[in-house]
């Protein structure tokens, strides 16, 4: 474990060195400005917003991260880590702590802002809101981890190639409710793209969060990206450095 942890600081040191956050940390800085600037605010779509952003954000990290990752680099931190499993073990710590950060923030600033103005939101925010919108968001933001890392530059040589992935699965999974009411044989795309925007549909026109619902999108985030992370890394093992 101590190897592994040392390679997690020496990933992470490498991000914080490089701009890869630069555009992200404005991105959020600018949402929680303009998004908060006219109160009240609802609290689920405001924090379902949150939770897009964050998708979004996440997806443009590790993108970013593994597109400037060098093969002999990477191959010195897989010998660091004495082992293949703790090497990728250090990766995934690497993003998801970063998402964890903006995820946070977002969650957080909210809470905080409308502890001081009790009209921040149209209504008083509660324990069960913060809980519950947490999930929807942290599970947004490890989708977009999955996602993003998932056409590795290793996988997918050309960059435009990746991109192009990218792009057409996070536009199914934003679009995948009209498509599916337009075509119901198409529902197999509930199962197979994160549930990026099941949290608008759930709430639909009001402003609470359904609990079973929402540890439903809770767990299907799990499924999903523990599914992406396996086959991933099994195609990386196959796919040595080159």
């Amino acid at each position: 474990m101590k190897n592994i942890f040392s390679l997690y600081k020496l990933k992470m040191m490498t991000v914080i060195k490089s701009t890869i956050l630069v555009i992200p940390t404005v991105s959020v800085v600018v949402f929680l400005g303009v998004m908060y600037s006219i109160i009240p605010q609802q609290i689920s779509s405001s924090f379902l917003m949150s939770g897009f952003l964050l998708f979004v954000i996440s997806t443009y990290i590790t993108m970013c991260i593994q597109m400037k990752e060098q093969d002999v680099q990477e191959e010195l931190f897989q010998l660091h880590s004495r082992s293949e499993g703790g090497y990728y073990l250090a990766r995934e710590m690497v993003t998801f702590s970063i998402m964890l950060f903006y995820g946070v923030i977002l969650i957080l600033y909210p809470v905080i802002r409308s502890s001081i103005d009790k009209g921040w939101f149209t209504r008083p925010l509660e324990g069960t809101d913060v809980f519950y919108s947490s999930i929807v968001i942290l599970g947004n933001g490890i989708c977009g981890i999955a996602l993003g890392d998932f056409f590795h530059r290793r996988l997918i040589p050309r960059r435009r190639n990746a991109v192009i992935g990218v792009v057409l699965v996070a536009v199914l999974a934003v679009c995948k409710t009209p498509i599916i009411d337009k075509l119901p044989y198409m529902k197999v795309l509930n199962f197979l793209l994160p549930p990026v925007t099941d949290g608008f549909v759930m709430v639909g026109n009001g402003d609470t969060f359904d609990p079973k619902e929402t540890m439903l999108i809770g767990v299907h985030s799990l499924l999903f990206v523990l599914t992406v992370v396996l086959i991933k890394i099994c195609l990386l093992h196959r796919r040595k450095f080159g």
